[in-house]
């Protein structure tokens, strides 16, 4: 395979492509007079962006030959694009439609995503929105499991020798359960998950370090050893501020499109089997 076939199957190559496709439409709409139909001109600004991709993928400029070869790919590429869209080919084609949406998407929230928050935003929304990042208490526990009809006499026995040699290997002296026998730091929702709901709050009122019980899961009996703990806490800003951002800029992206998008509905009467729907709330 020649390096000019190799370099028109690279998707960096492509996305500058696509990128010049957009610019080139955007010059075009911005001109005064359109071309006539049967025209392809690739002018100075596209094969300049041919000429900068292949430097990026290739890290040197191309040859007169590679150069020629790419400007002839981007002419058959035309052609065919503006023949597909005089037979209709671009009608009804459901990823054509989902691809021209994600642009239109990409276009409307471009300026939001470039922008970076300024101390005072940041916090005002970090104010707002800081339950999403308060941190759960977490467990972390050793268990023995008792079967759902243990005797009071076999739960105390069990728990007295363990509370005599607590390094006993404690594994071999409850039943036979997929359950696991020790469990690291988890949060409620991961404890609840696996011994059923509420089981976390009950281990929360545990002594630590000691083996206590019996525990009631929704399996059975248990004899239990919270090892390790970790208390609930809201972390401050700063421990957390490039999650923060992330979050802040990613809901400015989503306010950006909504706006654009209720802008863009506002122009439309949309009837659903012969009824008008209702127009969006304007933001």
């Amino acid at each position: 395979m020649t390096s000019l076939s190799r370099l028109l199957r690279e998707p960096l190559l492509h996305f500058f492509i696509v990128g010049a496709g957009l610019f080139a439409v955007y010059t075009a709409v911005a001109r005064p007079g359109p071309l006539p139909a049967d025209v392809i001109s690739i002018g100075p600004e596209r094969l300049n962006q041919l000429h900068a991709a292949y430097e990026t993928v290739w890290q040197r400029p191309p040859t007169e030959t590679e150069m020629a070869g790419l400007t002839e790919d981007l002419v058959r590429e035309e052609n065919y694009y503006r023949e597909a869209l005089a037979l209709g080919l671009d009608r009804d084609d459901t990823v054509i439609r989902q691809r021209l949406r994600q642009k239109m998407e990409f276009l409307s929230a471009a300026g939001a995503e470039m922008q970076a928050p300024t101390d005072a935003e940041l916090e005002d929304w970090f104010a707002v929105n800081q339950d999403a990042y308060r941190r759960e208490p977490e467990l972390a526990l050793q268990q023995l499991f008792l079967g759902e009809d243990a005797s009071a006499d076999d739960v105390s026995r069990r728990l007295a020798a363990l509370r005599v040699a607590p390094e006993t290997d404690f594994a071999v002296m409850g039943m036979s359960t997929l359950l696991p026998a020790e469990l690291e730091l988890s949060r409620p929702q991961v404890v609840d998950g696996i011994f059923g709901q509420g089981f976390f709050g009950v281990l929360q009122a545990l002594q630590p370090g000691v083996w206590s019980g019996p525990v009631t899961s929704t399996y059975g009996l248990h004899l239990v050893r919270i090892i390790d703990s970790r208390p609930g806490r809201m972390p401050p800003l700063a421990e957390i501020r490039e999650a923060v951002a992330r979050d802040w800029a990613a809901d400015r992206t989503a306010t950006a499109r909504k706006k654009v998008f209720a802008r863009l509905r506002s122009q439309y009467t949309v009837i659903i089997d012969g009824v008008p729907a209702p127009s969006l709330a304007r933001e």
